[in-house]
This record gives C-alpha cells, structure tokens and sequence, in this order.
C-alpha cells in the first residue's frame, strides 16, 4: 500500500517516474497533507488539524497509490483547505483554487478575507501552477492513454452540494454528462466506458462490508459532474485520453478499516480496464 512521504520537494509535484507504467495516469488533486509556510501566520487560531483533515480527500493514499497494476500518478502535496488544484487559478471564490472556508465552512484565516492577495498569488504561483503545469505535460504525453481525476467524497452531501445532506453512492463516475452517463462532450469518457467500470464494481461488492447508510452503489454525475476537473483543460486537449473523474465515498473506510484492500482491489480493476479499453 502507498505511504504517506515528505521527502519530496514541496514545490515540486510528486510524480511516480518508475519505468514499466501501463499508459492510465491517476491525478490525486485533493490528498497532500502539508500547510505551505507562506499560510501558517495567518491561520485562524481555531482552525484545527481535524478540519484540515475534514476538507481533504481523506484515504486517497491508501485507495490509489502502490497498486498492482502500475498507472503513472501525480499527487499533489498540500493540503486541499490551503490550496487547491482543481480549481483554475483565476478562481478566488471562497471555495476556489485558495479558500477561505473548508467545505464544511469552517474559516480557515483570521480574516474573513482569508489570505492576503500576495500570499495568495505566492500559494498559486509556487504550488498550484507547477502541479498545473506538470499534469498538462502528462496529459498531452503520448505515454499516457487514459486519464482518471481520482478522489473521495464524504458520506453526504456538505454545505454547498448538490445533494446537501444527502446520503450518497459508494461509487460516483464523472464525465460532465448526464446522470444516465452519456458525456456533455465526446472529448470526455464515453457512456459505454462508464458502463464497463460500473459493471465492475457492482459485480465485487460482495467483497466489501457495506452495513451502512448509502443511497447506490453507482451513480453517474451526482453530485459531481466531473466538471471542476475538465474544465481545468480545453476539451480537445484530452480528446483520446477517456478522461473522468472517480470519487470513492469515504464512509466505506470509516464504517470498517477493513474495506480499503478490497476497495484497493475494485479501483486496481477500474485501472486496467482503462488501459484495456478501446474506443468502440
């Protein structure tokens, strides 16, 4: 199973360069677990490490790292409350690229404005444009066929949602479509993909503890379209690449520990039918 370092660079995204890679890259936006300096004066004094926690992809490292079938994957290191890639970097929404609110709405800084603009611009300059630049570079590489936005989403819908105070699926697939799965764009996964990788895990829940409360097993673009991701790239730019996002409900690891091997054994699954998959 992956483990957590922190002997990477901090302003350098960390990136698996091993050789003998299947050609599927996996972008982990949302599970770094490091406060950049430039922040730390200016954080509110009740902002604690459990909101930290709260706010992030929590289980991304154990769910998607290390697995057998070896896809390319790019992490970024920071925390999500105090920089956040998946966002354009022109977005200073409270809940944009450098918030000021986590996703529960817990305030972040001691300013209601959050960060100064300075340090603000230093976060997306040294941080998020680096993790930016690097995976346009991964994406445009003829080395990498297939893209998958990878996370994990609480158990319901937070402040904000779509789905707020919702219970939500164990599996959400995302391809800026509908919730039938058929894509806004044929740049992005098709439908008939989608499909395949529902089918998977629908076929290995048998595997997973799952005496708990959850709406689906599968949803397709509910709550999240996938569209924070893809709009991060020109539609074209990814035509190819089947790109879609996955989002695994954390209450699968929370509910019983025990969960993460099969679940690792599921997304291991998803991953090569993506470097298996041809476009009909």
């Amino acid at each position: 199973m992956g483990k957590r370092s922190v002997s990477q660079p901090f302003d350098i995204p960390a990136f698996d360069y091993q050789e003998g890679r299947i050609p599927v890259l996996l972008e982990l936006p949302h599970g770094g677990h490091l406060t950049p300096p430039e922040v730390k004066p200016y954080l509110h004094p009740m902002f604690t490490p459990g909101d930290r926690r709260e706010d992030s992809d929590e289980f991304t490292d154990e769910l998607y790292l290390g697995l057998p079938a070896a896809p390319h994957v790019l992490r970024f290191m920071s925390w999500r409350a105090h920089a956040d890639p998946n966002r354009l970097c022109d977005d200073l929404d409270a809940d944009g690229t450098v918030k000021t609110l986590t996703s529960l709405g817990v305030k972040i800084y001691q300013s209601d404005r959050g960060l100064p603009a300075p340090v603000r611009q230093q976060v997306i300059d040294r941080y998020i444009r680096p993790h930016r630049g690097r995976l346009a570079e991964l994406v445009a590489s003829p080395a990498i066929e297939k893209v998958a936005f990878c996370h994990t989403m609480p158990g319901i819908g937070t402040r904000g949602a779509a789905d707020k105070g919702q219970l939500r699926p164990l599996f959400v697939f995302g391809n800026a479509g509908d919730q039938t799965g058929k894509p806004s764009n044929d740049c992005f996964a098709e439908h008939a993909l989608l499909l395949t990788l529902a089918e998977i895990v629908e076929t290995s829940i048998g595997d997973l503890d799952v005496e708990f409360n959850f709406c689906d097993v599968i949803r397709f673009n509910h709550p999240y379209t996938g569209n924070h991701s893809l709009k991060r790239f020109e539609p074209t730019d990814l035509r190819g690449k089947q790109p879609l996002t996955i989002e695994i409900n954390r209450d699968l690891i929370l509910h019983n520990p025990d969960n993460i091997a099969p679940t690792r054994a599921i997304v291991n699954r998803l991953v090569l039918a993506l470097a298996q998959w041809q476009r009909d």
